[in-house]
């Protein structure tokens, strides 16, 4: 039997079944009423035990030394609880000290209460000992008020409320059991048009994942032709000047033998280029054979002060922050090479002049969620400038080959490529900051290298 069979067909309620609910309904609500009455009597007994702990604490040096002013004030300062009707704090005596009375309210006996907690009616009186080191200085006598007529007309209207809601609840059984069976319907035809639109979402994810993965696939393909085409632009050039000085030599070396030499060292400078050019692809691609050794970074820049001071001129200033101590392993010339080409880029990027930064620092680094670089201990190099800085989509393909923002002739677009290649295959991290107009850091980080010590001679 389905849900809706169940509503359609529900069971009739007579006249004895709805008069028996409405009885029992009411029974619950004075049964309510009365717990009310007995949590709502507990309750306020509670809060005034509170309030006579609190009082008894707060006048036990002032009964000490038989201060009746400071006592009649802290018994005064209760009048602003309201459902306080009388408070009083008797000596070790039992003789009243202090006390106050709201108008028209029975005073309080002249003699401590022996109960400690009294309840008349609907007043309750609660009394507290003031306690010194286990020295009975006197008592504290609390009595509440009678809960106000409002209030408790207002709890036992419950009960007229709960029978009110008997009576409605009875009348309006069937509609409520016609509408619900009406709902239900309309739920499963809502269920079938959902199962059926979830069935044509999934069926659109599906058709979007392979157009992702055709757009991932062109995206590569773009990139592969944009690399090969980069590498067949400049071979293509190299080429042309080797054939030229080849084709040179041949038709002039008969008539003037001293041209030989000219021409052959312009062919082998295009092949030593060409052997430059194929080295950066090996660096960019991560396969080029390194010679990895032991070194002290802030060494190495400092041994690179007049090379770099040279290539990049006297318009920029250059300070030099060597602070790192600790040594890593990398290929020392192509580490040089990496530096350069970063001094040299600054260069470029501050044609007007500016300052150069070059920063050695040793890191320990602790673990980020999420973070790229693993925890350890590391040797930074940083290259920093005051310069034209980059937009985010050239950050973005700043390690791209063959990519540049240079005019056509002044840059290859290998040098930062290279350069993230050479630092990634030497398990290190490379990361680019830049802000346009401000200048550009560049970050390297290489793990710490730890030299074996040598083993003691007997």
């Amino acid at each position: 039997m389905t849900a809706v069979d169940h509503v359609r067909g529900p069971r009739r309620l007579t006249p004895a079944y709805a008069l028996a609910a409405a009885i029992a309904l009411l029974a619950a609500g004075i049964l309510i009423s009365a717990y009310q009455d007995r949590v709502f009597r507990a309750q306020q007994v509670r809060e005034v035990t509170v309030q006579g702990e609190i009082l008894a604490a707060s006048i036990t040096a002032a009964l000490f030394f038989a201060d009746a002013k400071a006592v009649q004030e802290h018994v005064s300062a209760l009048q602003i609880n309201p459902e306080i009707e009388a408070a009083g704090v008797y000596d070790d005596r039992n003789a009243l000290v202090a006390s106050f009375v709201r108008k028209g309210q029975e005073p309080l006996p002249r003699s401590a209460p022996d109960r400690s907690t009294l309840v008349r009616g609907r007043r309750a009186m609660v009394v507290v000992p003031v306690m010194q080191d286990s020295i009975p200085l006197g008592t504290v006598s609390i009595r509440t008020i009678d809960e106000p007529p409002g209030r408790r007309l207002t709890r036992h209207a419950a009960i007229m409320l709960l029978a009110v809601m008997a009576a409605l609840l009875m009348a309006f059984t069937g509609t409520s059991q016609r509408t619900l069976g009406e709902a239900n319907r309309q739920l499963e035809a809502r269920a079938i048009a959902l199962a059926e639109t979830n069935q044509l979402l999934q069926n659109e994810m599906e058709e979007r994942s392979k157009a992702e993965d055709a757009l991932r696939q062109s995206q590569k393909m773009e990139a592969v032709g944009q690399l090969s085409g980069g590498i067949a632009h400049d071979f293509n050039n190299l080429l042309t000047i080797i054939q030229g000085n080849l084709h040179l030599l041949k038709a002039q070396a008969a008539a003037d033998p001293s041209a030989i030499q000219t021409y052959a060292d312009g062919a082998g400078e295009a092949v030593d280029r060409a052997g430059h050019l194929v080295r950066r692809l090996l660096a960019f691609s991560r396969r080029q054979p390194l010679s990895p050794r032991s070194v002290n970074l802030s060494e190495l820049a400092t041994g690179m002060k007049d090379l770099i001071l040279h290539s990049v001129g006297d318009r920029v200033r250059i300070e030099w922050e060597l602070r790192a101590q600790w040594k890593t392993l990398c290929d020392v010339n192509q580490m040089e090479n990496v530096i350069l080409n970063l001094a040299i880029n600054a260069r470029d990027a501050m044609p007007d002049g500016g300052t150069l930064t070059i920063a050695t620092n040793d890191l320990t680094l602790d673990g980020a969620p999420g973070g790229e670089v693993t925890p350890g201990e590391y040797v930074e190099v940083k290259v920093r400038d005051t310069g034209s800085g980059m937009t985010e989509e050239v950050r973005k393909r700043a390690v791209d080959p063959f990519f540049t923002t240079k005019p056509h002739g002044q840059g290859t677009g290998l040098g930062l490529s290279m350069a993230f290649g050479f630092i990634r295959q030497s398990n290190g991290y490379f990361d680019i900051d830049t802000v346009p107009g401000k200048g550009t850091t560049i970050a390297i980080l290489l793990r710490r290298h730890f030299e074996a010590e040598p083993p003691e001679t007997a």
